[in-house]
This record gives structure tokens, C-alpha cells and sequence, in this order.
């Protein structure tokens, strides 16, 4: 379970680190990572969301990967700079692929090096 502080909750905050993060592609999963602004107060922790749509797959489906990636990206939070906000986008695939966790890791840190590269 993704702890209350570390969750993302209203559709603005997912609509500013979709369309002002950096963003990674894998198999099955798109990472958005926007990095905390120096010129705003930093939130305490990293937050993160998922967004796990019906193209997924039934209702079932989606929440089994919903849990999936709750799990794969709780561990990774802690280790992200304080006030970094990640979305996480499950795409069609994501049920069946055995690689979930690494592709999520992956997409994350590629994600966030983009971001540290283009805030430079």
C-alpha cells in the first residue's frame, strides 16, 4: 500500500507532472517525473500516481496491475530527491509482462535524468 503523504490525489497535480515532467517509455509502462522547483517550497517526500486505464484490460486486470506498480514504485519513493513528483502510466501489456517492476524502475530513472539534464 502506498502510504497517504507519498500519493498524488487531485487531477491538477497529475495534469502538472504529465504535461510539465519528463517523460520515459517502456514495454509497459510511461514514467512522468517532474523534479522539485527551486523557487517553490519542496514537499517532504516524493509523491507518486498511477494512472491505469480501461484499455488495460477488465476491472480486475486493472487493479491487479494497479497493486503491481503501487509495489514497484514504493520502494523506489524513499530513494528519490524530496518534493519529486512521479505519474506512472500502465499501458495495454502491462498484465502479462513479468518485468514490470524493472521496466518501472528503469522508466523512472531514465525519466528523472531528463529532468535533471533539462533543468540545468
Amino acid at each position: 500500500m502506498l502510504p497517504a503523504a507519498y500519493r498524488l490525489r487531485s487531477a491538477a497535480q497529475f495534469r502538472a507532472v504529465t504535461r510539465g515532467g519528463s517523460k520515459a517509455a517502456r514495454r509497459s509502462v510511461i514514467a512522468y517525473v517532474l523534479p522539485p522547483s527551486p523557487s517553490e517550497p519542496t514537499l517532504s517526500t516524493a509523491m507518486a500516481g498511477l494512472i491505469v486505464s480501461r484499455s488495460v484490460g477488465g476491472s480486475v486486470v486493472r487493479h491487479r496491475v494497479a497493486r503491481r506498480l503501487r509495489a514497484s514504485v514504493v520502494g523506489l519513493l524513499p530513494a528519490l530527491p524530496s518534493g519529486t513528483t512521479v505519474v506512472l502510466r500502465a499501458l495495454p501489456g502491462a498484465a502479462e509482462d513479468p518485468e514490470l517492476s524493472a521496466q518501472v524502475a528503469g522508466a523512472i530513472d531514465q525519466a528523472l535524468g531528463r529532468a535533471v539534464t533539462r533543468s540545468r
